[in-house]
């Protein structure tokens, strides 16, 4: 079968051999999968080992079924999560299943969705009812990551939420935001084509922080952010978002920049703000990501700018280390 294979500073097209069904697992031929800024990144940095398939946003057809394996039918259409986990090491325990070090992580540990084919682990796939498309299972596992955030920050209802950054996280924790109770979102976005699709997916307003004084902006419109998401990873985010937040709230820091973020943790304890990180999702998230897919809660379409061969993604991930204007980019073997 043909996959992208980690090559020095770059991802390479290769002939490698079809994955086989073993105990406990089903080959999903993949349909699309989303192209993570962790992979693009993963890369340039060479922090990923050279022959991984990435790829870790993926959805498609389940083609053959390993032994022990019950509950699923060739042809059935699935989500995958790609985080195993085993349920009982201290890193599931607190619901960090990324961590596990007993279960793979496809795209990660063990190959993952820029394939043709991969084999999965039975238990990490999820079935899409009819209706649901083979692009929309794509946007769970990304989805996930939102919800987990939003989880995070432990919304009430009803509160004020400043989402820095609105690329492919920042957008969806905007839907998930939405979703799952905010009152009014602000986006802060200096991509015009991101802060377009901001728009599209439920901001309130979309700013540009190099035009916009962001505290003014608020006092004018009345806003009191209760908790600020950092989605950017860029140096000035943080201490911008613990500017902008309310005395007591909450900074979610969802990006990870490589960078180090200067913070003025005079303002920042003055205020009594709390700083949290959200890393990855939990089984659960995956799960209510799922439900606002499959139910109609979110439209996902938004949130799709290319859908490209996997030919054609040597040339995107060299692309993304400056993606500008881009939404999102799914790469669909079949095309």
């Amino acid at each position: 079968m043909k996959a992208l294979v980690v090559v020095p500073d770059a991802v390479e097209l290769q002939e490698v051999g079809d994955p086989s069904a073993k105990s406990g697992e089903v080959v999903v031929s993949v349909h699309s999968c989303g192209i993570c800024g962790s992979d693009v990144h993963s890369v340039e940095f060479g922090t990923r080992k050279l022959g991984q398939i990435l790829g870790h946003e993926f959805a498609g057809t389940v083609v053959e079924i390993g032994p022990d394996v019950t509950g699923w039918r060739v042809g059935d259409a699935v989500a995958v999560n790609p985080h195993g986990h085993c349920g009982h090491c201290d890193w599931c325990k607190r619901d960090v299943s990324v961590r596990c070090p007993n279960a793979p992580h496809l795209g990660l540990s063990e190959p993952g969705g820029y394939a043709e084919y991969v084999a999965v682990p039975a238990v990490q796939v999820a079935a899409l009812p009819p209706g649901t498309t083979l692009e929309q299972g794509a946007h769970v596992e990304p989805l996930a990551v939102a919800v987990r955030a939003i989880r995070e920050a432990q919304l009430s209802g009803g509160e004020d939420v400043l989402v820095f950054g609105a690329g492919p996280i920042g957008l969806r924790v905007i839907m998930a935001a939405r979703a799952l109770g905010a009152g009014r979102v602000i986006a802060l976005e200096i991509s015009p084509a991101r802060a377009a699709a901001a728009g599209a997916v439920g901001a309130d307003e979309v700013l540009d922080t190099r035009e916009v004084d962001l505290a003014a902006f608020a006092e004018e419109r009345g806003l009191r952010f209760a908790v600020a998401l950092e989605c950017a990873g860029v140096p000035p985010a943080l201490d911008a978002c613990a500017e902008a937040v309310a005395g007591g709230g909450t900074i979610v820091q969802v990006a990870m920049g490589r960078i180090p973020s200067p913070l003025l943790t005079a303002r920042f304890v003055s205020k009594n703000l709390k700083l949290v990180s959200s890393t990855v999702f939990g089984p659960g998230d995956f799960v209510q990501a799922l439900a606002l897919i499959t139910t109609g809660v979110l439209n996902m379409d938004p949130l799709v700018s290319e859908r490209i061969p996997l030919a054609a993604a040597p040339e995107a991930f060299q692309r993304l280390r400056n993606p500008q204007d881009s939404v999102g980019i799914l790469v669909q073997p079949g095309r």
